[in-house]
């Protein structure tokens, strides 16, 4: 079932804006309230004044304005192309230093290596030595057990 309620009167606010009189005779300072016939033309044969209609329009830049923002806009470019080409030389320049610095380390690792094994035994013999142990003297001696 609907129910509806009953009409309510709507409290509307009257029309405070005064319209001003359109005048017909020829004696108006303007053109604007002229009585128009169907061509386009007043009735004493002038063109009248369309009333501007109102649209968005663009805010009126100045010609100097373009081409300084042009020139701020192609000073910035050019700095940040300056900015890439020497990011991209301090890159290569990163990556030779870092490719030496692993050949380099390599080359350490390898000495050291060498190193270690030339000396290696001999510490441990004067370490075996110090603590009271006998060398064995070469290891291909033929060992002769007696029975």
């Amino acid at each position: 079932m609907i129910v509806k309620s009953p009409l309510k009167e709507r409290k509307t606010k009257p029309n405070v804006r005064k319209s001003k009189p359109k005048r017909t005779n020829g004696t108006s300072k303007s053109n604007k309230y002229v009585k128009v016939n169907g061509n386009g033309t007043a009735s004493h044969g002038r063109r009248i004044k369309e009333k501007k209609k109102s649209r968005i329009s663009l805010p009126k830049v100045k010609p100097w304005k373009v081409v300084l923002g042009a020139f701020i806009i192609g000073g910035l470019g050019v700095l940040y192309l300056n900015h890439v080409f020497a990011t991209q030389a301090l890159l290569q320049d990163v990556q030779q230093l870092e490719r030496e610095y692993n050949q380099a380390k390599r080359m350490h690792d390898d000495y050291r290596l060498t190193y270690d094994r030339m000396i290696g035994p001999a510490e441990i013999y004067d370490k075996a030595k110090l603590r009271g142990f006998i060398n064995g003297g070469p290891a291909e001696k033929i060992i002769e057990v007696e029975e």
